[in-house]
């Protein structure tokens, strides 16, 4: 039986480590595909358990220096401490760096016996320390593999015997200053990769603890239970400062939850019966009982942190090529290397020149920025997408945004809010409001939810128990109170009790007695206003933005007005909506669909980026490449500044990257004689191509500053 499980590799310094790690296990009996992202020190592997099982796995990676692991919470341990282990190697590296530095330019006004000393005590210094690339370098070696380490391996050594050379020629062993500096700027430049992937594991180590272990089960079987039992339709009791466990409705209590971490809203937000409740966020004030609505594998929570690893596994297209190029390189520059001690001696250069010309190749080519300018940016823009509430189900969609030419957008839930709010209210009894704020919350009908809400803006609720509760479908509520009959429902049909209420041609609840009319409220789905300085950047930019809506009435072209659409497609089914689609891609064009309900799952799959809104229906957000977190007026915008962000610093990267070495590698070379490298400064140019990488791509997760959000306060 076949199985895809995944695993973190602890151990790799460069993208050929990757390489290496999935040549490795693709060779080992009972694996059928192995992929590995050096970005994340994730391994995915498709595999036969009991032919090659973890333990077999583990075996094959560790003769080449690679640790398997079989969670995420022990690579971020181990992750951490490496880090600790390069900071100190860091600092002594440093300090014989600079005090190399100092003794390299001074040597002519020193005595002798200060390069003596310098060389006795750095050699163990450079030895000890550069284990880091000593120790994996002869473990792929001897799998036959080579990576990064194998150049700075044969940099160093180069280093140290060229400083032997120079200690038994009398001169004093100073080129052994370039070894200490070459492991001080390589170490810099590791150091701050690590530290940038570290980042991104953190990232989901912080969203994982959010989920509690157990959980309180007050119905069907009370008792503390593991929360992987729980199903949906059991009750459990959630203390004030206890997380809820899973996702579910209040059906007791009164309180205040803190949903920040999920949904970025930093004001507690309200929970009473009939409220979602969200795993992994915390009830701030009163006990509340909530009924199980996702199992543990369903929740929000869960889904959010599948979508982020999916995400960091994927590869955008321009990591593929790096990648190949990558495989490549190690082999390439020992070519180099050695054609250029030839080259040189044929030149009649002498030995020691012609060696340090080598070491200078060596050195200069470790392929850092090239093998972290996509995988690096892309694991910045996922983190950068989690601080804005945008969740990405394949980064290949936000690389694919900014190409997109048509923007199609569903009407009701994306350009409108989605729900029904009362727009007007037309009181003539409004000693009433407190009996419906209390009253019409029994009522699932939305009309009725979206007045008792209106009512309770600005009335506290009545309790009042009826007597009787009849729902006419199509007409309304008849509650029979003591002493009394309210009614609630279609205009039309009160109408023929009380012949003077008026008939609004708009969408309307109106409520009254037998002897009085109480009031008539008129209802709309306001439409994301906020939403239209973005659109009319689309516009301006060339794109083209429509309005598909399976209504066929005139509201859609009044929301297509209101918003400055030009385009608008009324009265299309669910599958009128993708064929739609399907025609644009057809003739060329790259359509971005935006949409939020069931009926808009087919064309979020068929477009060429789906983006599913905030609070859209589960199925719709599973289909969309990228699924929206917070308001769509917020978030939206966010998305595309982001999607820009990010194939503009992946196309600087590779620019960079693929420059440098067109730039550096002749000049290491020696090739542009009297120009040339030494190896101390080509270590430095190095570090600082890498580190010039890192630098861009952490500007991604920083956030840029935004346009004010909506001053619509957030729904429970």
């Amino acid at each position: 039986m076949t199985i895809e499980a995944t695993y973190k590799v602890v151990g790799m310094s460069c993208q050929s480590c990757a390489v290496s790690v999935q040549t490795l296990l693709e060779h080992v009996p009972g694996v059928e595909k192995a992929e590995v992202h050096f970005s994340t020190g994730e391994l995915q592997v498709r595999h036969d358990p009991e032919k090659a099982p973890f333990d077999q796995l583990k075996a094959a990676l560790e003769p080449a220096g690679y640790t398997l692991l079989p969670d995420a919470y022990a690579q971020v341990a181990a992750q951490k401490a490496y880090l600790a282990r390069l900071r100190s190697a860091l600092a002594i590296a440093g300090l014989f760096a600079v005090g190399g530095m100092a003794i390299h330019f001074a040597h002519s006004f020193l005595p002798s016996w200060v390069g003596s000393v310098f060389f006795l005590v750095s050699l163990p210094v450079v030895v000890g320390i550069g284990r880091y690339f000593f120790r994996p370098a002869w473990q792929q070696l001897r799998v036959r593999q080579l990576t990064m380490d194998t150049l700075i391996s044969l940099g160093l050594l180069g280093s140290l015997a060229l400083g032997l050379f120079e200690r038994f020629q009398g001169k004093g062993g100073y080129a052994l200053s370039a070894a200490t500096e070459i492991l001080f700027f390589v170490l810099v430049g590791r150091y701050l990769e690590e530290r940038a992937r570290y980042r991104t594991q953190t990232v989901l180590e912080s969203l994982s603890t959010l989920a509690v272990p157990t959980a309180r089960r007050l119905r069907p079987a009370p008792g503390t239970v593991p929360t992987q039992s729980l199903a949906p339709g059991d009750v459990v009791e959630v203390l004030a400062g206890e997380t809820f466990p899973l996702d579910g409705e209040v059906v007791e209590g009164h309180s205040y939850a803190d949903e920040s971490l999920l949904t970025g809203e930093s004001l507690p937000v309200e929970k009473s019966p009939g409220h979602r409740v969200w795993a992994g966020t915390r009830n701030l004030a009163q006990p509340l009982q909530v009924r199980v609505t996702a199992s543990a594998r369903e929740t929000f929570l869960a889904q959010l942190i599948e979508r982020l690893q999916k995400a960091q596994r994927s590869q955008a297209r321009a990591q593929r090529l790096a990648d190949r190029v990558s495989a490549v390189f190690v082999p390439v520059v020992l070519v180099l290397a050695t054609f250029t001690v030839g080259y040189h001696l044929w030149k009649g250069a002498d030995a020691a020149f012609a060696w340090e010309r080598a070491l200078s190749v060596l050195v200069i080519s470790c392929p850092c920025a090239l093998g972290l300018a996509t995988p690096l940016a892309v694991q910045m823009a996922i983190s950068g997408a989690a601080q804005k509430q945008l969740l990405l189900r394949e980064v290949s969609q936000l690389e694919n945004l900014p190409q997109a030419t048509v923007w199609a957008f569903d009407k009701t839930g994306t350009l409108t809010l989605g729900r029904a709010t009362v727009q007007q209210a037309n009181w003539h009894a409004p000693e009433y409001a407190g009996k419906l704020a209390f009253l019409l919350r029994r009522s699932t009908h939305p009309l009725a939810q979206a007045l008792a809400d209106y009512v309770a803006t600005f009335a506290k609720a009545e309790p009042v128990e009826p007597l009787t509760w009849l729902e006419l479908p199509g007409k309304g509520l008849i509650i029979t109170l003591p002493g009394e009959k309210l009614y609630v429902g279609s205009p039309r049909w009160l109408a023929e009790k009380h012949p003077n209420l008026p008939v609004p041609e708009t969408t309307a609840v109106a409520a009254a007695t037998d002897q009085k009319i109480i009031g008539v409220f008129t209802f709309s789905d306001p439409v994301r206003i906020a939403l239209k300085p973005f659109l009319a950047q689309l516009q301006a930019q060339g794109k083209k933005c429509v309005l598909l809506t399976g209504d066929p009435s005139a509201v859609a072209d009044q929301v297509a007005q209101e918003l400055g659409l030009r385009a608008v497609w009324k009265g299309l089914s669910p599958v009128e909506k993708a064929r739609w689609i399907e025609t644009q891609q057809a003739a060329g064009e790259k359509v971005a669909f935006v949409g939020d309900g069931l009926n808009d799952i087919l064309a979020l799959q068929t477009a060429w980026v789906g983006i599913a809104v905030y609070r859209s229906a589960g199925a719709a957000a599973h289909s969309a490449g990228i699924a929206l977190l917070q308001d769509t007026e917020t978030a939206l915008p966010a998305l595309y500044q982001l999607s820009l962000r990010l194939r503009r610093i992946i196309a600087q990267n590779l620019a960079w990257a693929f420059g440098y070495n067109l730039v550096a590698l002749p000049l290491a070379m020696g090739l542009f004689s009297p120009y040339y490298l030494s190896p101390s400064l080509s270590a430095l140019l190095m570090s600082m191509s890498s580190l010039t990488v890192v630098l861009n791509s952490l500007r991604l997760s920083v956030p840029k500053p935004q346009a004010a959000p909506s001053s619509r306060p957030p729904s429970s």
